[in-house]
């Protein structure tokens, strides 16, 4: 080889050497920070001045012990909660929202049998639907008179709004544009709040930057080569530089991390989480089972361990019925969910199959038939409805949650 063609292979040894240590320094960064000196999951009384670092291990996200929570994080909704704990929004974040102000009394949900027709709106945004051996639903939202006990904060009313469009009732299969629309907006409010109140500096599904610059960098460069000496040596070199340009954009298109703040409220709602999925029926008083069963089940359902947790309330049923308990308060209030026969109001408690499954009612012989046939499709099937309805969306890229494709593997988001 002559000198020449040396220096060009040198010079594209050395474009691996630079992937290497961008790899190694852009990992670090990608990972999330953490609160030094205090317990994972508090946050200093003074924290924009608390010292903090980078959380160590495997992975890039805190994954060591967390204490039970029992409780939500202070002040935040299920939508919120399911938002930091995994840095995206889905569907079962906007499912649980919309179960939470059902549960808090603006609204009903009702299960109608046979699937309807897709409105105009909607039908080039569904998917076609695979042959199933289920019944078809539709779901109807009712707007209910708004509860003088419980405030709706913007990012609610907005979302309740956009779907009712003033309209006293919705069908889920019949929501126009503007009602799309609301969805996806509230999606990008989630992504905003999660920034403005400090969890991330940036979009949380901002990904990459400057791809396109390093490609088309390294495109030149292997063209240079090319010119340079079109031989063996330098066809490798062009081949060696091409190669570490599609690397270095890997390497810098990580995950945007949390900062030190995001990640407390992370271990604290992973810790609310844990309590759910292991609370057991000898854990609670009779008396107060059925309003906590309620007004948890929308985080259950964020954190999708739904099963459990109604599972232990009927668990909680049988012993209290297994006691003789006659007090007041056992049955949850489940009205603003309503199946074919009427409202959902039994005692006799549920569990759900799974968020993708169906609701289960396992009860008394009598209180099932009072319910009707229909009654054993419910809940499960409203999530499974929810996230067939966003998933198979692809709705207005302008919405969406505020990202696009720019091109070169780089995601571009709204600017926070």
């Amino acid at each position: 080889m002559t000198p020449t063609e040396i220096g060009l292979l040198t010079l594209a040894a050395l474009t691996w050497v630079v992937v290497g240590v961008v790899n190694v320094v852009a990992k670090r960064f990608h990972r999330d920070e953490i609160f030094s000196g205090v317990t994972p999951g508090v946050v200093p009384p003074n924290p924009a001045d608390a010292p903090r670092e980078r959380v160590g291990g495997t992975s890039q996200e805190y994954d060591g012990e967390v204490a039970d929570a029992f409780s939500p994080p202070k002040g935040l909704r299920p939508g919120l909660v399911g938002t930091v704990v995994d840095g995206r929004v889905d569907s079962h974040d906007i499912t649980g929202t919309l179960v939470d102000l059902a549960v808090r009394g603006h609204l009903t949900i009702e299960v109608l049998p046979g699937a309807a027709e897709p409105s105009a709106d909607r039908r080039p945004y569904t998917r076609q639907q695979e042959a199933s051996d289920k019944p078809g639903r539709d779901w109807l939202l009712t707007r209910s008179d708004r509860p003088a006990y419980d405030v709706l904060d913007p990012t609610e009313e907005a979302l309740l709004d956009g779907l009712f469009h003033g309209a006293p009732a919705v069908r889920m299969s019949q929501l126009n544009t503007q009602a799309l629309q609301s969805l996806r907006e509230t999606e990008v409010t989630f992504y905003r709040e999660a920034v403005q109140r400090g969890w991330y500096r940036r979009h949380p599904q901002q990904q990459g930057g400057g791809g396109c610059f390093v490609i088309g960098a390294g495109a030149v460069l292997a063209a240079l080569f090319l010119a340079v000496r079109h031989t063996w040596p330098g066809t490798l070199a062009a081949v060696l530089v091409l190669g570490a340009s599609v690397l270095l954009t890997r390497a810098l298109r990580g995950r945007t991390p949390r900062t030190a703040e995001g990640t407390a409220v992370r271990i604290q709602a992973l810790g609310f989480k844990k309590y759910l999925q292991t609370a057991e029926a000898a854990q609670f008083k009779f008396e107060e089972a059925a309003g906590i069963f309620s007004r948890y089940l929308p985080y259950a359902m964020v954190f999708g361990v739904a099963q459990h947790w109604a599972k232990v309330f009927g668990d909680v049923a049988r012993r209290a019925q297994a006691s003789g308990w006659s007090g007041d308060g056992l049955s949850p209030d489940l009205t603003w969910f309503v199946v074919p026969g009427g409202p959902l109001d039994i005692g006799d408690l549920l569990f759900f199959d799974s968020l993708d499954g169906d609701l289960a009612l396992f009860g008394a012989a009598d209180a099932l038939a009072d319910l009707g046939a229909g009654a054993v499709d419910g809940l499960g099937d409203l999530a499974t409805g929810v996230g067939e309805f966003m998933g198979s969306l692809d709705f207005m890229d302008a919405a969406g949650d505020g990202c696009g494709d720019v091109g070169c593997g780089d995601a571009g988001c709204i600017d926070f």
